[in-house]
């Protein structure tokens, strides 16, 4: 019996899970041999019957089991209340944890999931009898590193200075790194990538960017705020259209930490959210389990003040982003 929960950075997960089945031996199953279970859909009968099942006509039957845990995640609601949904879920789910162990030797089990919380009570549960890997992205020069990997792996090559960029403008989200690193390569065409490539390729560089200042923001990183939100200005984004980009990510990230604190699955967030960007949802999904809502709401309040002085002609709106970036109310 192969237990494995891998959760962490939505990009790398699957890129372990697709190693881990490879390494199991169970690439090749059957499709008779192949379940993957979708968290919020699945119940304890149900995936135990599965792995509890030996495999028809081959050495391995695998069990896929995506965004389980995420449903125990403590909804913030109070001490009580948490510890009140945690005892619900561990004792619905308490059988396997128990029933693992006993499993065949020819399941493979794997659970995928993003981030966690370390009092999660099927995180804490499986421990034990899984191995467990938490995968996050990598920050700084670990980053700059795999930036510099992922570049000769696509038979290019990045100048320091075009590293440093498009990090600093992208931050850690992995999927979008690849996604531009992959045009970037492409266009150089052999040819080492120059910062001023990064300037007139990458397409969702200002958008990330806002979501990378937003989080600096919050988390009393005025350095990188100011940054971040002087390089859109200087790319031409007038202050008032930058602070209504400010604005609007606080707003979905308000909605988006709301819909977590409800319960409301993931796959439901586009339509709270208003949009049909799979990559605005990701991002934002991702920025609201790292902030609490009085966080958010504190900042989205003081963002509101400096729009109304703006308005009434008491601040340029050029200070009002300083201002915005440079607040010291929220450092830690």
């Amino acid at each position: 019996m192969s237990v494995y929960l891998v959760y962490g950075d939505s990009f790398l997960v699957p890129k372990r899970l697709s190693d881990l089945v490879t390494e199991s031996g169970a690439s090749d199953v059957l499709e008779a041999n192949r379940h993957r279970l979708i968290g919020p859909q699945t119940n304890p009968d149900e995936l135990l019957s599965m792995c509890n099942a030996l495999p028809f006509m081959d050495d391995y039957r695998l069990v896929l089991v995506e965004g389980l845990l995420g449903t125990a995640e403590p909804k913030g609601r109070g001490r009580r209340r948490a510890s009140s949904d945690d005892s619900v879920v561990a004792n619905q789910w308490k059988d396997l944890g128990e029933a693992i162990p006993h499993m065949p030797d020819s399941t493979v089990l794997v659970f995928t999931e993003g981030s966690l919380s370390a009092s999660n009570p099927m995180l804490r549960m499986l421990k034990p009898v899984s191995r467990v890997e938490e995968l996050s992205a990598p920050s700084g020069e670990a980053l700059a590193r795999w930036v510099k990997s992922t570049v000769e792996a696509k038979g290019a090559s990045i100048s320091p200075t075009a590293n440093r960029s498009i990090t600093d403008l992208v931050g850690s989200d992995l999927w979008t790194l690849d996604q531009e690193l992959e045009k970037l390569a492409l266009f150089c065409a052999g040819k080492e990538i120059q910062e001023s490539d990064v300037s007139e390729l990458v397409s969702q560089v200002r958008e990330a960017s806002i979501f990378t200042a937003v989080d600096a923001m919050i988390e009393g990183q005025a350095g990188i705020a100011l940054r971040l939100l002087h390089q859109l200005h200087q790319d031409g984004k007038e202050p008032l259209y930058i602070i209504s980009m400010v604005e609007r990510q606080l707003r979905l990230l308000a909605l988006a930490r709301d819909a977590m604190d409800r319960g409301v699955p993931q796959n439901e967030l586009k339509g709270r959210l208003g949009t049909s960007s799979d990559f605005v949802v990701r991002k934002t999904a991702e920025q609201a389990r790292r902030h609490p809502m009085s966080e958010i709401i504190l900042r989205y309040n003081h963002l509101l003040e400096a729009d109304l002085a703006i308005k009434l002609g008491k601040l340029e709106p050029e200070l009002a982003l300083e201002l915005l970036a440079g607040d010291s109310s929220l450092q830690r």
